[in-house]
């Protein structure tokens, strides 16, 4: 059993409390889904249990039968890995229970096999895919055998078919395992519905606990929580006053970028990832990139970026004029917001974090422009502009790794999951800056497993396939074609079933 009694946790210093007085019980053998908005205390709510904070106030007791056996699966599964290979890092649970190796050595080989990563048994960490690791990080848990699962936004970067092992395992797990809690923390309406119990957490406070199909019909509790897509915002979110000013007949202004028959592959490895690729991306385009985990996707963007460069071809930039422009040069022109975007963090506050990009390009921006940028993703600027980056919630990062890469105003940006650990008003906002971006003139690139949002947003689609092939199509015969559409998460998955 799992019994908060009110329960108070701040972080720091912090007059605001993360969890606020919070009571409430979860019984044995019950499932239970959780949601709110970004930065309402879903995460904080999970370590609590877990036992990695303690309460501030009030008393937590934690148990099952006398025993406190917890997994957790963080948002982010870099935070929770330890080891430097896929077998080591699954092993690291048994070697702590001092399993023998024999025994050791077969429920490896077996959960191996039960989340389909058999293949990545050798590989190094550091190697993987952001659904790789989410597959490795949630196996290394599971072979554990906990009493109480925490699962916080497990799904967020696996691809449709890592969800359906995802899906499949925590089913089996409540057969399984009738006495066993689980916790899921997710962004997704969809995924709410399949369990009988729904908690909403708003401002640290749990202001809704029933069926997700009686907390969905009361779209007050909804809209106060972010449960619900709001198309008004496409029309609502404001740029501020300076984008309007971009000089885009500069002749160093990205225009269009080529790739002639690029391939990758990472050092050591006896494939290549990427094959013989030739693509174009255009300013006021979007394209969207999808595929399974582990195809390239996110190595694509890192090559158009400058940070990594093609094993063979060659990606060329051109300006306004049709002049070719060195890659040395393209700093701030082409620019990428990271599938996890604390790796490109590092200053102390988020102000200094959007203040740097321009700042080196000399285009410094004032203090009304910094916090208009945040009000623009929906941070209060008051609030986030002299908080630390790193002690942000996972769509509070993600939304301010958005406005550090918009200040630059790229010509060109690349969105690597852009809607991941994002609620669903923080999604409104990034469809409203994507068809903005495209108005003016910019190139937009959007690597998701989110088929809602590349119908939405997508020209063309990018498909990377397994085995190094490609397709490239209009978006519409992409989403026409029912095998195609099926690699992506289904229509309708995060928001679309509310319009």
């Amino acid at each position: 059993m799992i019994n908060f009694s009110n329960v108070t946790y701040r972080y720091g210093e912090s007059q605001i409390a993360a969890i606020d007085n919070i009571s409430l019980t979860i019984n044995r053998g019950e499932s239970v889904c959780l949601m709110g908005a970004n930065g309402s205390g879903k995460t904080t709510l999970a370590r609590l249990i877990a036992g990695l904070i303690e309460p501030f106030r009030g008393r937590l007791d934690v148990g099952h039968n006398g025993n406190q056996k917890v997994g957790i699966l963080f948002q982010n599964p870099d935070n929770q890995m330890v080891a430097v290979t896929v077998e080591k890092e699954i092993a690291f649970a048994l070697e702590n229970q001092n399993v023998p190796l024999d025994e050791m050595e077969i429920r490896i080989t077996q959960t191996l096999e039960r989340f389909s990563i058999t293949h990545l048994r050798r590989k190094l960490n550091s190697e993987l895919s952001g659904g790789e690791k989410q597959r490795v990080a949630l196996a290394s848990v599971m072979i554990a055998e906990p009493l109480i699962l925490l699962l916080d936004e497990p799904d967020s970067f696996l691809d449709q078919e890592g969800r359906g092992v995802l899906k499949s395992e925590l089913n089996k797990l409540m057969k399984s395992a009738p006495d066993m809690i689980q916790v899921h923390i997710t962004q997704y309406p969809a995924t709410a519905l399949n369990y009988q119990r729904l908690m909403v957490i708003h401002n640290g406070e749990i202001i809704a606990d029933d069926t997700p199909e009686v907390i969905f019909r009361n779209k007050q509790i909804c809209n106060q929580a972010n449960l619900i897509y709001n198309p008004e915002l496409i029309d609502n979110v404001r740029f501020p006053d300076f984008y309007n000013q971009k000089s885009d007949n500069s002749v160093n202004y990205i225009k269009k970028i080529e790739l002639r028959n690029i391939s990758y592959s990472y050092p050591d490895e006896p494939f290549t990832i990427i094959k013989d690729l030739n693509l174009s991306i255009l300013s006021g385009q979007v394209l969207g990139v999808a595929g399974y985990s582990g195809t390239g996707k996110s190595t694509l963007g890192l090559m158009l970026c400058g940070l990594n460069n093609p094993t063979n071809g060659e990606i060329a930039y051109y300006n306004n004029n049709n002049e070719l422009i060195p890659v040395d040069e393209i700093a701030g022109k082409v620019a990428a917001v990271l599938q996890q975007p604390e790796r490109q963090f590092f200053l102390s506050t988020c102000a200094e974090e959007i203040e740097f990009g321009p700042a080196n390009f000399s285009h410094p921006l004032n203090t009304d422009e910094v916090s208009s940028l945040l009000d623009m993703v929906g941070l209060d600027a008051e609030i986030f502009k002299n908080r630390d980056p790193f002690q942000l919630s996972g769509g509070e990062k993600r939304r301010l790794a958005f406005v550090s890469i918009l200040s630059m105003i790229p010509g060109i940006i690349i969105f690597d999951e852009p809607t991941c650990g994002l609620d669903q008003e923080g999604v409104g906002r990034f469809v409203a800056l994507a068809n903005y971006l495209k108005t003016q003139g910019i190139g937009v690139v959007i690597i998701s497993h989110d088929g809602d949002i590349l119908r939405m947003l997508s020209d063309n689609i990018l498909l990377m396939e397994k085995e190094s092939k490609h397709r490239i199509m209009a978006s519409d015969k992409f989403f026409n074609d029912t095998e195609l559409s099926s690699i992506v998460s289904p229509l309708t998955w995060s928001f679309g079933f509310f319009n």
